[in-house]
């Protein structure tokens, strides 16, 4: 009988709250349900001695789930300290699926899982007991002497074949978060991938643009679990397109009614997908948040990343929800290949004319996969990470990396931090909750995250968090003269 450590390795300081690694915890549970020893651990939450787990633990493969940048350095160390125990090592998670030639060019990494692993990470088993031959695993890269060599592609799971999510696999009170009116909310997913194509996602190439279902029993069943075993009264939908067919919308409303559960629930989505009578019916069923990835105010770039989303729905709709008692949050990106300060000026402008609660803003990185990455890589004007170490410096989407675009730095990071600033002081009260409940639950989460690791953990990351603060704080007030060049209001 193998056994299978999967680790979720510390991504550094988080600016809010840990959220559970959802694609470690899926493919443990499917492996337990094939009979398969599994053993999950977090280092993003606790400070856990790799050394001593693997002693103890004695598991044959060791799975690390590395989803960004953040999780390199400390994925190397867990890899290596894996190494040592003659455990085979097994990346996976969207930067090794979209870079694995960069990751199999170092001798602690043995196999790369391209994709959802929960089918592949059996097969790879099979393969490391002699089983099955390695050209017979769909979904892997892995190292031949000098030659890396990717098995064929592996056909999408069909999300009703797999298990409820075993929770017994993490310890699910370090995940129960404040959010927006909630007092333990908790993030699960009920589907995977996405129809679109934006240009600046890995989706197409992660997903191939689809979007799968995973059936409302399971999802409902789950719900029910968590709030009658952990007090769960919030779920965060984290799926990149929260129901794409209004029939399952409607079929989840019916079943969460007719099961008589009361949560509040947030999701992901996009203007025009829902109409105001199914925000309603959404809202009466306990949903209480919605982000919509509006991405740009410029009718430009919005058909130059394929954002194919009707621009003239924007403004009414969010006043439309937030009427209905939903609080709204709308996403945007700043900083595309080649954006001029006056489309950056249009998307200020939109912005400020949208009766949204919340306005999240991100500086663009080019990721491995997507196609404004092999479109600036191909113009020479972005050069892509060749190692793990160059791999590990970028820090997406909350720092200004390569600017690509036609406007200055600071101007990026003014906009992006006065934004970041109004909704941190945002005096409407959400869900009843008073003013400024989105700071206080911001403040609540980080703490709470950065307390869990340690004291010397504790200094490390508050004095991170700190730093951001200050950062913030001056570019949204000590630029003036940018933030009259572009409109932006007090």
């Amino acid at each position: 009988k193998m056994k299978v450590l999967l680790v979720n390795p510390s991504a550094g300081y988080f600016n809010s709250a840990v959220f559970n690694p959802l694609g470690l915890l899926a493919i443990g549970s499917y492996l337990k349900s094939i009979g398969i020893e599994v053993k999950l651990i977090d280092r993003c939450v606790e400070k856990i001695n790799i050394k001593k787990e693997i002693s103890n633990f004695n598991p044959d493969v060791v799975g690390i789930g590395v989803m960004s940048a953040r999780s390199i350095k400390d994925g190397i160390y867990v890899s290596k300290t894996a190494k040592k125990s003659e455990c085979s090592v097994v990346w996976g998670g969207a930067m090794p699926s979209m870079q694995a030639e960069i990751v199999l060019k170092e001798d602690f990494v043995d196999y790369v899982i391209i994709g959802e692993g929960e089918y592949t990470f059996r097969d790879l088993l099979l393969v490391l007991k002699g089983e099955l031959a390695l050209d017979e695993c769909p979904g892997i890269a892995y190292k031949n002497q000098n030659q890396i060599i990717f098995t064929k592609q592996r056909e999408f799971i069909d999300l009703s074949e797999l298990p409820i999510t075993d929770y017994s696999l993490i310890n699910v009170e370090k995940y129960l978060i404040p959010y927006l009116g909630c007092e333990k909310l908790m993030y699960i997913y009920s589907s995977k991938g996405c129809p679109c194509r934006c240009s600046f996602c890995v989706n197409h190439c992660f997903h191939k643009s689809t979007h799968r279902k995973r059936p409302n029993d399971i999802v409902i069943r789950e719900i029910k679990y968590l709030i009658e075993n952990y007090g769960m009264d919030g779920v965060y939908f984290s799926d990149e397109l929260w129901c794409a067919d209004k029939r399952e919308m409607y079929d989840f409303c019916k079943r969460v009614k007719e099961e008589d559960l009361h949560f509040s629930w947030f999701i992901l989505t996009r203007v025009g997908l829902f109409s105001k009578e199914d925000f309603q019916l959404m809202y009466e069923c306990g949903c209480r948040g919605a982000l919509f990835g509006i991405e740009t105010g410029s009718r430009e770039m919005m058909k130059k990343i394929h954002k194919n989303i009707n621009y003239d729905l924007i403004v009414p709709s969010f006043s439309e929800i937030k009427n209905i008692g939903i609080t709204n949050i709308a996403s945007f990106i700043i900083g595309y290949p080649g954006e001029t300060v006056e489309q950056l000026k249009d998307t200020v402008d939109l912005i400020q004319r949208l009766d949204v609660h919340l306005t999240p803003i991100f500086h663009l990185t080019p990721l491995p996969g997507t196609e404004i990455y092999e479109e600036v890589v191909k113009q020479g004007v972005f050069n892509p990470p060749k190692t793990l170490k160059e791999c590990s410096k970028d820090v997406p989407t909350i720092t200004v990396g390569t600017n690509l675009s036609n406007v200055p730095t600071t101007d990026l990071r003014v906009i992006r931090s006065s934004f970041i600033w109004k909704s941190f002081t945002n005096k409407d009260g959400i869900e009843n909750k008073g003013p400024f409940t989105f700071a206080k639950d911001t403040i609540l989460s980080g703490l709470r995250a950065i307390s869990q690791k340690g004291v010397l953990h504790f200094f490390v990351d508050g004095f991170s968090a700190f730093n951001e603060f200050v950062y913030i704080f001056w570019y949204s007030h000590a630029y003036p003269m940018i933030k009259k060049k572009y409109g932006l209001r007090k």
